[in-house]
């Protein structure tokens, strides 16, 4: 297993800070303030939030790629967008759109040398379990679609599990649901720690059952399980020990992603975990 980071931390606190004249100028700035992050701490793994989508247009495209690459140092992963954007919608449209920007990403794994992207599920009807239902059926229909469109690709999609207030992809019994519905042995997992732990996760059954197509996993912390707020590592409740001694377990050898909400916390949050390795 490698540690690494996301570029989460930096895009919020460029977001913050109020500078970026643009979208793109935003994405940019936080990826590069990442990279160089990454450079200086020995970190060698860094999975790039690619949200907002500002640069799937030509000239932005260019010019991000271009950044990616100039970090040959580093091997990188995509985290594709997820903001307004719900491949489980019961909203075919809004479905078909979110799919697409998943494509899209994909296609830009391939001319960075990336070889994951992970991809959220969505969320679930906030109010209704019938309709809850149907977005089970929509995400079938949706990860169908994106496995077949992206199967070209060296590049393993790896899907999300949900916090609490997502109602999709909550906890191991609908993930098993999940894949024996697909049917697959395409798809991947991401196991989240923060999502998992809203979502009373038996985290021993989950990484019994799927260890074996867990491909990634986002080390966050949290403090309540109505909220996914990814503070410092440390900070709240998450028991990174019984993390650690189940990848160790099951052979886990992928990254192990440190994603909190802000760039300022990385070191601690790194230093946090290191003592569990």
């Amino acid at each position: 297993m490698k540690l690494g980071i996301s570029s989460l931390g930096h895009l919020v606190d460029k977001a913050l800070r109020g500078k970026a004249k643009t979208m793109i100028d935003l994405l940019i700035t936080s990826t590069e303030a990442c990279f160089k992050f990454a450079e200086k701490n020995n970190i060698k793994e860094v999975e790039v939030i690619l949200d907002p989508p500002e640069i799937y247009s030509s000239q932005n495209r260019r010019r991000f790629v271009d950044l990616c690459n100039s970090y040959s140092s580093i091997n990188k992963q995509i985290h594709a967008p997820f903001t307004d954007l719900s491949i489980c919608s019961f909203n075919i449209n809004i479905s078909r759109a979110s799919v697409k920007s998943c494509i899209d990403a994909t296609e830009i794994c391939e001319e960075i040398g990336a070889k994951v992207i992970v991809v959220h599920p969505g969320i679930g009807h906030y109010l209704i379990n019938t309709i809850r239902e149907h977005n089970k059926k929509q995400l079938i229909r949706a990860v169908n679609e994106l496995l077949d469109a992206t199967a070209k690709f060296d590049v393993m999609v790896c899907i999300e599990n949900m916090p609490q207030d997502a109602y999709m992809l909550a906890n191991e019994r609908d993930v098993e649901e999940f894949l024996t519905n697909l049917n697959r042995d395409d798809i991947f997992l991401t196991f989240d720690t923060s999502h998992a732990w809203t979502c009373d996760m038996n985290n021993e059954i989950y990484w019994e059952k799927f260890h074996d197509i867990v491909k990634n996993v986002h080390l966050a912390d949290n403090v309540n399980k109505e909220t996914d707020l990814h503070p410092a590592l440390g900070s709240g409740k998450i028991d990174f020990q019984q993390i650690i001694n189940l990848v160790k377990k099951y052979k886990y050898t992928g990254n192990l992603i440190v994603e909190i909400i802000t760039g300022r916390a990385l070191k601690k949050s790194i230093a946090h975990i290191r003592q569990f390795l």
